[in-house]
């Protein structure tokens, strides 16, 4: 008679020859040809009740599926953070490049310079396309955040915070600071001992325009419930993934309001 693998250990002929002392790991690896018996009687010889197997089976499913979901997720995130690095490797050379070009340039105008011309023009083709892989993607790992903040800024921040889970843990005030730790560590120093130090109003979401084009007087007001959005955005990413056009939207019209206020 056959042996099978189910999930809460190994049947023979609806008898349990082995429970497991691992559900998770047998769950996992329980992949068989039609079993000729039915699994949850020979299960009733394991578990107390039929209410005990199924409430068991269905904590067990739902832990696997969430690791495997969780396994996806961090592949993707890995994807996105060394395209994000690679972005900035890029404008790393860009900015090498052209400024050995200018002292080429000062000296005397050769071929060399033309194919250092030719070089740059090559890497800005290159960064190009890693800057659009980075906002296809972004838009299907986190549509929410990459609305609002672009793709680019919205994989920073999630590289800066640890990862889109724990983001989601995040409380509004902290995203608002993320990437901006060491002026915050300066200013709490300085106020314990007793000076004055103004504490910062926004870290790597200051990146985006809605905050960086508006007077200074009006950016923490901004970064602060664009940050209140983010934190829900990030959330609605990490455990729904579907894009709420309402939400990015809100930011938007906040922005405007504060913008026809400055013209004011």
């Amino acid at each position: 008679m056959a042996e099978y693998k189910v999930w809460f250990g190994r049947v023979r002929d609806c008898e349990v020859v082995e429970r497991s002392d691992n559900l998770f790991e047998s769950f996992s690896n329980c992949k068989n040809p039609k079993i000729p018996f039915s699994v949850k009687d020979a299960g009733l010889k394991v578990f107390k009740s039929e209410k005990e197997y199924y409430n068991t089976l269905r904590k067990v499913s739902i832990a696997v599926a969430e690791k495997k979901v969780d396994e996806e997720l961090r592949s993707d995130e890995k994807y996105l953070i060394a395209l994000l690095k690679t972005l900035d490797e890029l404008d790393l050379t860009i900015n090498l490049l052209s400024e050995k070009l200018r002292d080429l340039e000062d000296v005397r105008d050769t071929i060399i310079c033309d194919e250092l011309k030719e070089l740059i023009k090559s890497t800005k083709q290159l960064r190009k396309k890693v800057e659009d892989e980075i906002n296809s993607n972004s838009r299907k790992l986190i549509p929410n955040m990459s609305e609002i903040l672009g793709g680019v800024i919205a994989v920073r921040l999630i590289e800066r915070g640890g990862g889109l889970k724990r983001i989601a843990e995040l409380p509004a005030s902290t995203i608002q600071i993320l990437g901006a730790e060491k002026s915050l560590f300066k200013a709490l120093s300085r106020i314990k001992k007793g000076r004055k130090a103004k504490t910062p109003k926004h870290g790597i979401i200051f990146q985006h325009p809605y905050i960086r084009t508006l007077p200074k007087s009006m950016r923490g007001k901004m970064a602060r419930f664009m940050a209140g959005k983010l934190a829900i955005a990030s959330r609605i990413d990490f455990f729904r993934g579907e894009l709420n056009e309402d939400l990015v939207e809100t930011v938007r019209l906040k922005y405007e309001e504060l913008k026809k206020l400055k013209k004011g």
